[in-house]
């Protein structure tokens, strides 16, 4: 006979009850897996201790002072009689949902309400993970941020360099905000890129390099355009490429040295021509030449085609002749 009774003041003290009125704070109250959740009535406690107080879960009775703790809650849920706060330990992601309380005091007086809870499983594992193809520039790449626990009511916040992301004509997130695509990767694009994921109890934060590979590009070589016979030549080729390029020299068509920089000692006139630099980039498998024209002046220690034996021999011949003529004229003027 108590027990019917003490049934029929529950119903008739839940079904008095108004949502979203009461002594618990507004939800959503959110809490760790694991944690624990005190619900905190804000009722004045009385000078005599309430006459009856019952938690509940949805449909499902929690405690009450009538009849204890449900087999359910055992060993999980303590009720403080004198303030009708509930504590809720070892939390599972099954206790999300609403909680409703009521509290009678000996004069008959009521007090309820009602207030949500949700669980979260710590978020862990955070990686920011690219799409196969290599980052080359002019190809589209898609990075994709994810966690490993966590998963549920996740928010993601991009980050390049320590600051907000910007997106710029080339990019897009999609699948609220999980993946970061680029449509066609630039050499601006290059960074250090970061997503925190976080939910209403923890975050954690996964970084990417982004490396975009380009070039070569802009080859140019440096060095003279003319020398002597005899000196040493020295050409130097760079380009704009990431990784670094490789580099090929040829001189009319012929290979002749594979680094950044050719030196030679100049032999003759057949070391001149054009001197082509071609670089090439391994990532990208992409090539640029340069073309340089170098001439031959000159034998070093020449002058203009006599060697110091030629110039002997004219002035020696130079000397004879204007001898000869001294002496014939002197000749004929004497036998005059």
């Amino acid at each position: 006979m108590e027990k019917a009774v003490i049934q029929f003041i529950i119903v008739g003290v839940f079904s008095g009850l108004t949502k979203g009125a009461g002594v618990l704070p507004d939800g959503p109250l959110n809490e760790t897996l694991g944690g624990t959740m005190a619900f905190n009535a804000t009722v004045i406690p009385p000078e005599q201790t309430f006459s009856f107080v019952q938690w509940q879960f949805g449909d499902k009775i929690i405690i009450n002072t009538a009849t204890g703790v449900t087999a359910d809650y055992a060993g999980r849920v303590t009720l403080f009689t004198s303030t009708g706060s509930l504590e809720l330990r070892n939390l599972v992601l099954n206790d999300s949902g609403e909680y409703n309380v009521v509290i009678i005091s000996q004069d008959g007086s009521r007090n309820s309400g009602n207030t949500t809870l949700e669980v979260y499983e710590r978020i862990s594992g955070a990686a920011v993970t690219s799409s196969p193809n290599r980052p080359i520039e002019g190809i589209s790449v898609n990075l994709t941020c994810d966690a490993a626990a966590g998963s549920i009511s996740l928010s993601r916040l991009w980050k390049k360099n320590d600051s907000d992301l910007i997106l710029t004509d080339n990019m897009a997130l999609y699948e609220e905000n999980r993946v970061l695509s680029f449509k066609s990767l630039n050499k601006t694009d290059n960074g250090k890129y970061s997503c925190e994921i976080s939910n209403p109890v923890s975050n954690d934060v996964a970084q990417y390099i982004m490396i975009v590979n380009y070039g070569p590009e802009n080859v140019q070589i440096e060095g003279p355009s003319k020398i002597d016979s005899g000196k040493t030549l020295t050409l130097t080729c760079s380009a704009e490429s990431e990784p670094s390029a490789s580099y090929t020299w040829t001189l009319n068509g012929t290979e002749i040295h594979s680094s950044s920089v050719f030196t030679k000692v100049i032999s003759g006139f057949s070391d001149s021509g054009n001197y082509t630099c071609q670089a090439m980039n391994h990532i990208t498998e992409r090539t640029s030449s340069a073309v340089h024209q170098v001439t031959v002046t000159g034998i070093q220690g020449e002058t203009s085609g006599c060697s110091a034996g030629c110039i002997a021999g004219i002035v020696i011949a130079c000397l004879a002749v204007c001898a000869a003529a001294g002496g014939g004229g002197y000749y004929l003027y004497t036998r005059k």
